[in-house]
């Protein structure tokens, strides 16, 4: 599989505040933030549409089933609570069930924190504090993260007066507990996110938004003889209102999901049968003045699957996995994947994926409704994705080269029309390559550089909007005694968009930000960070209609104790 992953060190040394920032460094995604911090985002990942990628937490999916398309808004998650971001590409089906059809963006947290506290101040009268308490007594260990950011922003609407700003607030406890062959582990997040929104046509003196997530997550790891059980316990609660002056939209969704897997390690093989059962349901209401739409629904699934991976030979490692699920919204539903990986030299190895996924349909989708005519069409089918990668990785010295190219065939897109959806005709292709080259250049200069092309089409042949055919990144990191420098250059190729006017069809323009953040360690314990975002000012819309930051600076300072 192709995965990028942010860890926390990078996390920290470039001031990043939340989940756009942090994946805006990934191949194969383009990023749409519906503003500044804080506003709506959604995901673009190898071109593959914004309800194409699943969000987990801890290897388990995080599911909002009270959005109308499925999209899970990464806008809200701010994340000094995680440890690392993993994004995984390509179609998971066997690994993560329904709705890894373009790839899962994975929040890991752990109970390994070292104690601190950090302090930020920066652009638009921003300020952060967030604190780290870890503890261990014997077999036991306990970590607290309270973090809390909020800035007056800028205007959404370019030529907007009003700002639009944010306060965020997320409260993690994650514990451990080890018994001889027994591991425990809890993870619980309480997560706030309130923000000031415009229409993206101008001021909405009014219009805000208030976001709420909690997560409680239990794991149980048991060895034995043959290799461990493992039986994980997740609910996710989502609660969201969005008030425009007299009008208030609700929208309420929960889910509870038991994940049971026997992993039996033999040798150089090891297979994993597992069992995944997940209850749900989803509500909203919107009470606009001239629109008013509703679902009130739940339902459940239950997957069976089996994975295992071999070591084939010295140079030839396999991984296999195939997984039926039953829900009670429509018919069963299998997918399957086979890869691997071949040595060819010391050097150079190659690797390879086919797989396939599918996309539910949601619970507007199949059973909303609104007062303009529209109803759900329950005899909705899934989306089915099936997605092939072949590439490989060459490294010389201190250099290492990362090639992959993919392409994945959609079969029955959801549309809308006719005051309803239904399941398209015809194959939607989204095909494209991923490139990173890194390089050590002395033993002060890291030099990173990725690039993307994608080509989206839907099924008429036609190219699809927010998916622009290039997109890049380069970056030199200099470190040399308490300094560490890094200067980041990221590329956003033309691409369709919609007017945010009109409606119609129009072209933006690339857009090339850079970024310069230093990392200076002022002793054992503490440091001090200084970014500037944006440096040259680039002023731009995307989407079209919505305001990007200009030039902006934070500064942390962090204290260990």
């Amino acid at each position: 599989m192709s995965v990028d992953y942010i860890d926390q060190y990078t996390i920290e040394n470039t001031n990043t505040i939340d989940t756009v920032q942090a994946i805006s460094r990934a191949t194969g995604l383009n990023v749409v933030q519906s503003g500044p911090t804080g506003q709506q985002t959604s995901v673009f990942m190898r071109g593959m549409n914004s309800n194409h990628t699943m969000v987990a937490i801890n290897g388990v999916a995080i599911k909002d089933h009270s959005t109308t398309g499925g999209l899970h808004d990464i806008g809200s998650d701010f994340i000094k609570h995680v440890t690392g971001i993993q994004v995984v590409k390509g179609s998971q089906g066997t690994l993560y069930g329904a709705n890894a059809v373009g790839g899962v963006i994975n929040f890991i947290t752990t109970d390994s924190y070292a104690n601190s506290m950090s302090f930020t101040t920066g652009s638009n009268d921003t300020k952060g504090i967030t604190l780290k308490i870890h503890r261990k007594i014997d077999n036991h260990s306990i970590s607290l993260i309270a973090d809390g950011t909020k800035s007056d922003g800028i205007s959404v609407a370019p030529t907007g007066t009003e700002k639009d700003g944010f306060d965020a607030k997320n409260i993690t406890i994650d514990t451990k507990s080890t018994y001889e062959e027994v591991e425990l582990k809890t993870t619980i997040i309480k997560r706030e996110s309130d923000a000031d929104l415009d229409s993206g046509t101008g001021d909405d003196l009014d219009y805000t938004a208030k976001n709420n997530m909690n997560l409680y997550q239990f794991s149980g790891k048991v060895e034995n003889s043959l290799g461990f059980y493992n039986i994980t316990f997740s609910r996710t609660e989502y609660d969201r209102d969005y008030y425009n002056g007299t009008e208030h939209d609700e929208y309420n969704s929960s889910s509870n999901t038991v994940l049971l897997t026997n992993t039996i390690q033999k040798g150089k093989w090891d297979i994993t049968p597992g069992v995944e059962y997940e209850e749900f349901d989803g509500s909203f209401k919107n009470r606009g003045q001239y629109y008013s739409a509703s679902v009130d629904t739940g339902g459940e699934n239950i997957g069976y699957f089996v994975n295992t991976n071999i070591i084939a030979s010295d140079k030839l490692i396999l991984s296999a996995g195939l997984r039926q699920d039953d829900p009670s919204q429509f018919d069963n539903y299998s997918t399957y994947r086979l890869g691997g990986t071949f040595n060819l030299t010391d050097n150079f190895l190659l690797k390879g994926n086919y797989a396939t996924s599918v996309k539910t349909p949601t619970l507007y989708e199949l059973h909303g409704s609104d007062n303009y005519g529209y109803n759900g069409n329950p005899n909705l089918l899934p989306e089915e994705a099936k997605t092939k990668d072949i590439g490989f990785e060459y490294t010389v010295g201190n250099n290492v080269l990362d090639f992959v190219y993919f392409s994945t065939d959609l079969d029955n897109l959801i549309t809308y029309g006719n005051s309803t959806y239904s399941n398209g005709t015809g194959t939607s292709n989204r095909h494209g390559a991923e490139i990173k080259f890194n390089s050590l250049l002395s033993d002060n200069v890291y030099w990173r550089n990725n690039a993307t092309f994608t080509v989206a089409e839907d099924g008429n042949g036609t190219r699809v909007t927010r998916r622009p055919k290039w997109t890049g990144l380069t970056a030199i990191d200099y470190q040399k005694d308490s300094w560490t420098n890094t200067v980041e250059y990221l590329y956003t190729g033309s691409h369709l968009d919609i007017d945010s006017s009109t409606y119609a069809t129009i072209t933006k323009p690339a857009v090339g930000i850079t970024n310069m953040h230093t990392n200076y360690e002022i002793s054992r314990n503490s440091n001090v960070i200084f970014s500037l975002n944006n440096a040259f000012d680039k002023t731009y819309d995307r989407p079209d209609g919505y305001a990007q930051h200009g030039r902006n600076i934070l500064l942390t300072y962090k204290l260990k104790f």
